[in-house]
């Protein structure tokens, strides 16, 4: 990093998960756990540039569009969204682009005081609630045509996505009705549920994954192509690819959707990206450890150890 009177020139690295060298912009803020001393003050940088400001470079990872259609890929085909590490070689930074720099202890209070964080939650637990929606749709709608859903074991998994919906759906309306006007007039949600939810999903999600597998089995492997429909296997694919009660293309367009959530490239980076979308599982669970209010739970201990009647030997005093 070297200051001029124009700007700041910056050389370095960082990830950037999603939407990489597609947007006009791109935003760069400090990493939240930063110890706030004099070391980590160069890194208390934030700013917003153009994406084709010189010097700026993206190094994408290989695509898992590959061109297919919306049949044999419906997802990726559709909804790519491309990772990269952005590459600052000699990038000038203009004065007037930079938000702070040089503060690693402002940096540490810019999302909890501006509630930055609160409301990216509550942006991606509606997220949560929208994308298991949709999954538990698929799963129902495959043990349908299929006609395993009267199958305990069957139904017991479906109960697990139906649960991750409903909590889903518990944290958000909690959060949304305990909200409150912040200091600066923002009507801000509770954080505590959605802080909960930030930390429950990334553990539950890869379990979804595997319940697509275990129900969708061999039939994620049986799934020809558009172009498969077209040539002259068509009346063999008709004949032993149709379910209990869907013709061989329906059944087939559906499995195909399964394969993309739980097992293709594309479904096994959605995997990784809620694993890993909020920061590391460890440390966002000693932040959530280290920020809740543990103490009234204990007085609670305490009071109840306190009682007076409450001695040792003494078992009619417990009622």
């Amino acid at each position: 990093m070297e200051k001029n009177r124009k700007g700041v020139v910056i050389r370095g690295a960082r990830m950037l998960a999603t939407l990489g060298g597609v947007t006009d912009e791109i935003m760069v803020f400090p990493s939240t756990l930063l110890k706030a001393g004099k070391e980590d003050d160069p890194y208390a940088f934030a700013f917003s540039i153009p994406c084709d400001t010189p010097g700026l470079k993206f190094l994408c990872r290989e695509s898992f569009d590959y061109g297919k259609t919306p049949y044999d890929h419906p997802l990726g085909a559709q909804f790519e969204e491309i990772d990269s590490v952005v590459i600052f070689d000699d990038v000038l930074v203009p004065w007037d682009r930079i938000f702070m720099l040089g503060n690693a202890e402002i940096g540490n209070r810019l999302y909890r005081e501006t509630n930055a964080v609160v409301h990216m939650a509550h942006q991606v637990v509606t997220k949560n609630v929208a994308k298991t929606e949709f999954i538990l749709g698929v799963l129902a709608k495959m043990v349908d045509m299929v006609q395993i859903d009267r199958f305990q074991h069957v139904q017991e998994k479906l109960a697990e996505v139906i649960i991750v919906l409903e909590a889903m759906r518990a944290f958000l309306r909690a959060s949304e009705a305990d909200a409150k006007i912040d200091r600066w007039g923002m009507m801000t949600p509770d954080f505590g549920p959605l802080n909960a939810a930030r930390n429950y999903y990334p553990r539950i999600y890869p379990r979804i994954a595997e319940i697509i597998q275990q129900l969708g089995a061999s039939g994620l492997m049986a799934i020809p192509t558009e172009a498969d429909f077209k040539g002259g296997l068509r009346p063999a694919i008709d004949r032993y690819l149709q379910a209990a009660n869907a013709e061989a293309e329906e059944r087939v367009k559906l499995f195909r959707l399964a394969w993309d959530i739980g097992v293709s490239a594309f479904g096994g980076r959605q995997v990784l990206y809620e694993r890993f979308f909020f920061g590391d599982p460890v440390r966002m669970a000693g932040a959530l450890y280290q920020s809740y209010d543990k103490r009234p739970y204990v007085e609670k201990v305490e009071r109840f150890l306190e009682r007076a009647g409450i001695r040792a030997g003494d078992r009619a005093a417990v009622r």
